[in-house]
């Protein structure tokens, strides 16, 4: 762990040297325009704000220089590998045909609108006008090469969406599905579907040709993204023309490189500066409601916790709103498979909530008694006690929080952290806590088919329910938004009936930034980060 610190404050300290030397529905939409920016959070900023202490500013006349951080990279940011279109979408780099708005609405972006001759079939009109960053027009048979190149190196591309075939002609990009697909334009919004200008000699590994407000001119993994205002940009140049885009993987660090002015603006914040930069006027802290969730993963094989009862004993015994208390604002109580700030009937769920009473009803139905009066449940001479994995250190106070209420009914959890996410799993634990992306394209089929459908890819419970099958088989031939609705409602009030998870809480994203940035938006889905709206001035 030392070692990790000193790594992230050499970067800052390198970051500092660097920058001293340097000085829905078919439609013709476009993206937010630059007046539909995120508010700051309460008491974020005084309209008498002072300049932060920061490096010289270019004059007023001069060219404009961002210094921003982002919290991850991979090895690349070709957006066909993995998941590494996350970082080219969120550095402007990289749009997809359509994508997922501030209130989780499916809007156009390169198609500006489409048509479904049948349920197998889209018909996509590309947008007029739009340019590649080398200059290249944008059509459908640009798009075309992008997507089956994507298809052919990730296999991911070709399941998520269901795509079968892909035609171009002129403008009009048309895509056979394997079977009629309700989610289908949404899964096209994830930055896996990126479009990029495949016949460029430039390796997408680190410089993918996009159609975003910003190109790339070099990138250094797990360092720093440079990028230059597109000025063709199709819907709009930057007024901003040029980014340094840094990584800084430590909440703390990174805070604090905002507050040396080493860095303008910064996505995430961690608990321990969400005040401390709200009541300073030299910064401003924006947020929305995110659509990733704390997750207690419970292993349904487990001889104990293949009963419902002692399942529902877990989720009951905890303190939903005394968990976020300790996180400092960071999470919004969740306790059902998605957010709040999803369209999905968040409020008409009959919820996970804490009931002491009702969890010690269950374990007693159960057939669990302290016999031995050690404070611990036991049954047919076993002990009620679970390991609880987890790979965020951030996490620690929280689950031990968990641990002590859970002891309050009998139940011993012991704790033990792990170096890695993949280090979790149903084969080393009994209970591991996962952060999961709910709505990773804004659809909620997604996490219903991988982490709740029988034989699911996520499946880490291995659950099976025959009813939430058949919801998950119908909602992939349900089209209409009312209906796509209804039947999530319907898994969900099952998937809660049967306890299959334990659902902290959900996270919140954050924006913070110096107050000479404006015209920042924040997402419910955090691979957006750069856009043609912000601004900078000295």
């Amino acid at each position: 762990m030392a070692r990790k610190h000193l790594k992230i404050l050499a970067l800052v300290l390198a970051a500092m040297m660097l920058l001293s030397a340097c000085g829905g529905s078919s439609g013709a939409e476009t993206p937010a325009p630059a007046d539909s920016g995120a508010k700051p959070a309460e008491s974020s900023q005084s309209t008498q704000a002072s300049q932060p202490a920061a490096p010289a500013a270019p004059a007023a006349s001069g060219p404009k220089h961002l210094n921003a951080a982002i919290y991850w990279t991979a090895a690349t940011i070709d957006p066909a590998v993995d998941y590494d279109g996350w970082t080219s979408c969120r550095a402007g780099i990289t749009e997809t045909l359509v994508w997922v708005n501030e209130n989780l609405e499916l809007k156009p972006l390169l198609a500006d609108s489409w048509e479904q001759p049948d349920p197998s079939t889209w018909v996509m009109h590309i947008r007029d006008g739009v340019t590649f960053h080398n200059g290249n027009a944008v059509d459908a048979a640009a798009c075309k090469a992008s997507l089956e190149r994507t298809m052919e190196i990730n296999s991911r591309a070709v399941t998520t969406a269901k795509i079968e075939s892909i035609e171009a002609d002129g403008q009009n990009l048309t895509i056979h599905t394997s079977e009629p697909f309700g989610a289908f334009l949404f899964c096209l919004s994830e930055p896996l579907y990126s479009i990029i200008d495949v016949n460029d000699p430039a390796d997408p590994a680190t410089n993918p040709v996009g159609t975003g407000p910003f190109k790339c001119l070099s990138f250094k993994a797990e360092e720093l993204i440079e990028l230059e205002a597109y000025k063709d940009y199709w819907n709009g140049a930057s007024p901003i023309d040029t980014v340094s885009l840094y990584v800084i993987s430590d909440d703390s660090t990174r805070a604090v490189a905002l507050q040396a002015g080493q860095i303008d603006m910064g996505q995430r914040i961690g608990a321990a500066d969400i005040e401390t930069l709200k009541n300073d006027s030299d910064y401003a802290v924006y947020e929305a409601s995110g659509t990733r969730l704390q997750v207690l993963a419970l292993n349904h094989t487990n001889q104990f916790l293949s009963d419902v009862n002692v399942r529902k004993a877990l989720a009951c015994c905890i303190n939903y709103d005394a968990m976020v208390a300790i996180t400092g604002g960071l999470y919004a109580v969740a306790g059902a498979p998605y957010p709040a700030s999803a369209p999905y009937g968040y409020d008409q769920l009959d919820r996970q909530h804490y009931d002491l009473e009702a969890a010690k009803k269950c374990l007693a139905d159960a057939g669990f008694a302290d016999s031995d009066g050690n404070g611990y449940l036991e049954k047919n001479g076993k002990e009620l006690a679970f390991t609880l994995g987890y790979a965020d250190k951030s996490l620690a106070t929280a689950l031990e929080a968990v641990q002590s209420m859970a002891k309050a009914v009998g139940i011993k959890l012991t704790l033990q952290p792990v170096d890695t996410e993949p280090d979790l799993n149903e084969d080393n634990f009994e209970i591991f806590a996962k952060n999961w992306q709910s709505l990773s394209t804004g659809d909620p089929q997604w996490m219903l088919d991988n982490m709740y459908k029988t034989g699911g890819v996520s499946n880490a419970a291995q659950y099976s329910n025959a009813t939430v099958d058949a919801l998950c088989d119908e909602l992939t031939g349900a089209f209409e938004f009312a209906d796509r609705q209804r039947i999530t409602i319907a898994a969900e009030e099952q998937i809660l009936t049967d306890c299959v998870h334990v659902y902290l809480f959900s996270k919140n994203n954050f924006v913070m930034a110096n107050n000479k940035v404006s015209g920042v938006t924040v997402f419910p889905i955090d691979y957006y980060f750069l856009t043609n709206t912000i601004d900078i001035n000295g």
